[in-house]
């Protein structure tokens, strides 16, 4: 048994072996992008970047990553090999983390000099391994701005134009909403949000935290004058138990990026603007198909399509299918529909398309993908929420909304 020097000492070794080991991967990653480069460049400079793509598209379906963060995990190797030994070596001897390494590699993509980055390599390993994550952060940011004092124009203009604004799903109905703005522009929104917030009546009973966050949505979705008076378009899948108030089965948004409580489902549907459409599923929710008689996918299919696959159904991808290409797994003349059509984002189609990857549906919904290097990638869909329920036994709830949702009821099953 250790004792507990022995066991602080192996977890530091353990530490290093995982840091040395990311590296290694790093450096795995960043041949195979480039012998697939070198291939096509042999051939040509388009076909080049095209294997390239190919590659990293094979390495997101190995790994289990986003297309985007194997981009930049490559793309981070391959700055740190060639602009920053010091650090490379480091890192590839275990001697300093990822965390560490990627919050150095941060620092040095701000910098316009060449002779800075080669300055911040020089000293960093030293100065950031003994710190957090959090306090090398701020070393590193006050080491940039001292050390390119005079270029802070020129990094301000830069990180401005990859302004953005994203969102998390959080769970229990909740999303995090995050905006990357200029640091007075925030200053002045949260000014003015809790200047409105201290403004409400005494008898509200909203924390300062809640008011400025509803205070936001608000102001954005024109709920109070002033807004900006957009109506978005949110569509919802959920069961018709749970709109009938029989269960509480969650909705999900048809991107499958959250879940939606059903009481705020009930709610929502209550509004008069708001459009039901009926589903059919078989017992396990899997959406039946839908056939059309033409190559271009009409509306209808792309909305079933929608709600089926909620994402491109590349496996690693997080595109909303609205924002995807109809595919047709077998191509035209194969019929057009939901058992050989799925949303596709526009990147992995041009890669079917070419030829580096291959697709097929055994079953509607089931994508199987296969690579260059004989791999295969299965992605299966994510069955419509269902609840069991007997809605002759079942007892009407005490609800709200439970007049309308009969209303409603009658009319989807007559039609």
């Amino acid at each position: 048994m250790l004792d507990d020097r022995q066991v602080i000492e192996q977890v530091v070794v353990r530490r290093e072996a995982l840091a040395a080991l990311e590296a290694a991967e790093a450096v795995d990653m960043l041949d195979f992008v480039d012998r697939a480069r070198a291939a096509g460049e042999a051939v040509s400079e388009a076909q080049g970047r095209r294997r390239v793509d190919a590659a990293v598209h094979e390495l997101s379906l190995a790994m289990r990553l986003p297309v985007p963060t194997v981009e930049r995990r490559v793309a981070r190797a391959r700055r740190l090999r060639s602009r920053m030994p010091d650090v490379w070596q480091a890192w590839l001897d275990g001697r300093i983390s990822t965390t560490h390494v990627t919050a150095i590699d941060r620092a040095a993509t701000r910098l316009v000099h060449a002779e800075s980055v080669t300055a911040l390599d020089d000293i960093a390993v030293e100065r950031v391994g003994r710190l957090t994550p959090g306090q090398a952060t701020r070393w590193l940011d006050r080491w940039v701005e001292r050390t390119e004092a005079t270029e802070s124009a020129r990094r301000h203009e830069r990180a401005h134009a990859e302004r953005k604004v994203s969102s998390r799903p959080l769970g229990d109905g909740m999303t995090r909403l995050t905006a990357d703005v200029t640091a007075t522009d925030a200053a002045a929104v949260m000014q003015s949000l809790t200047g409105a917030a201290h403004g409400l009546p005494a008898d509200d009973g909203r924390t300062i935290d809640q008011a400025r966050a509803d205070l936001l949505v608000d102001a954005l979705l024109g709920r109070e004058s002033g807004g900006l008076g957009f109506r978005a378009v949110i569509g919802i899948t959920v069961p018709l138990s749970s709109l009938m108030g029989f269960s509480d089965m969650p909705g999900e948004l048809t991107d499958r990026s959250a879940t939606i409580p059903a009481h705020i489902v009930r709610a929502a549907m209550a509004d008069e603007h708001s459009l039901l459409y009926r589903l059919v599923t078989d017992d396990v929710g899997n959406l039946m198909t839908v056939t059309w008689l033409g190559r271009f996918a009409p509306t209808r299919l792309a909305q079933v399509l929608e709600f089926r696959d909620g994402t491109s159904v590349f496996p690693t991808s997080t595109v909303p299918a609205r924002a995807c290409d109809t595919d047709h797994s077998d191509p035209w003349p194969a019929e057009t529909s939901a058992a050989n059509t799925g949303p596709l984002n526009r990147r992995a189609h041009n890669l079917k398309t070419e030829g580096h990857l291959r697709l097929r549906q055994p079953a509607p919904g089931v994508f199987e993908w296969t690579t260059s290097t004989g791999h295969t990638y299965t992605r299966t869909p994510e069955p419509l929420p269902i609840a069991d329920w007997d809605h002759e036994a079942a007892e009407l709830p005490v609800d709200p909304w439970a007049d309308e949702f009969a209303e409603m009821l009658e009319a989807l099953t007559a039609a």
